[in-house]
């Protein structure tokens, strides 16, 4: 059985170059359950400073809401409040008897609240021991808001990177993410950052794709980023071949696979914004691929054409 690892305390979860810095506490030890998480804590460096959310943890009990506006719920396990200043994300499944966690955060998403319970100490030992709360959904959540305002978007796409460039292999559920990227991974080629999600950053003017801890059924997920070459919608077909889209299509196909609030025009509007202008500034294709080993050969005679 996976029992999970402990966190030390210096490191912090870090995903496409934004840290999560976890206030320190010696009342408990962080317990991260999923390993496809552990590459991506680290101490961090360079422009990572100044890209952070600060996340605070508060044990305090879960806080009473006062004219609070709902403005999301899946109806299975979480919903989204908001008042004059900030956020509210409520965990709670509804065959559970309180939350597991509320968590809030300002409009800046640079300061976090993260109000949960502790799981009790075992028997002889003195400190609690809590789940990372700093995990899917909530990451992703966060992540999704922070970039709306700073040039970046998640969306559904496997992500590979060879020879210094990346390229990422967007698809709805079925498209053929997880079969493209296992055909890449027994190729031995390169490096498959993710088989379902990816983040999408302009940093000094440049795109960049970066992998996530977010796997899909392939179960691949790789820290690691590279400038983004080539954007490839993936399609199952009889036979391998790739047509040029222009960029008023690949942003009509990309718009669906992105993770957008549609619920919240204000930060719905820059991650549009930003789609369409990857679009048009990253090369575009349909992949229609055969699930075998000549998907991979033909994508790399492909690039080859193109150097």
């Amino acid at each position: 059985m996976n029992k999970g690892r402990f966190l030390r305390q210096d490191r912090n979860l870090s995903i496409a170059g934004v840290k999560f810095v976890i206030s320190k506490d010696p009342s408990f030890r962080l317990r991260c359950d999923n390993l496809l998480y552990l590459p991506f804590f680290r101490n961090g460096s360079g422009k990572e400073k100044n890209e952070k959310i600060d996340i605070s943890m508060n044990f305090d009990g879960f806080p009473l809401f006062q004219n609070l506006e709902n403005i999301f719920a899946t109806g299975e396990s979480w919903s989204m409040q908001r008042d004059k200043n900030n956020f509210w994300i409520t965990m709670a499944p509804p065959q559970h008897a309180e939350p597991f966690w509320i968590a809030r955060f300002n409009r800046r998403v640079n300061r976090v609240t993260v109000y949960c319970r502790p799981i009790d100490p075992a028997p002889g030992k003195r400190k609690n021991v809590l789940e990372l709360p700093i995990a899917y959904p909530l990451d992703q959540l966060l992540l999704m808001y922070f970039l709306a305002s700073r040039k970046g978007m998640l969306t559904h796409a496997a992500g590979w990177v060879r020879g210094g460039k990346a390229f990422i292999f967007p698809g709805a559920s079925g498209a053929g993410k997880s079969t493209f990227s296992e055909l890449l991974v027994e190729a031995k080629v390169g490096k498959l950052l993710s088989d379902e999600r990816m983040i999408v950053r302009e940093i000094d003017g440049a795109m960049q794709a970066f992998g996530t801890p977010w796997a899909g059924t392939a179960g691949i997920a790789r820290a690691g980023n590279a400038p983004l070459a080539g954007i490839y919608f993936l399609k199952h077909g009889q036979s391998n071949h790739i047509e040029k889209l222009a960029a008023g299509d690949a942003a009509d196909r990309l718009l669906p696979l992105i993770s957008i609030p549609w619920y919240d025009p204000g930060t719905m509007a820059p991650i549009i914004a930003f789609a369409k202008r990857l679009a048009a500034r990253v090369p575009a294709y349909e992949m229609n691929f055969k699930p075998d080993r000549s998907a991979v050969d033909f994508f790399r005679r492909f690039q080859k054409t193109l150097s």
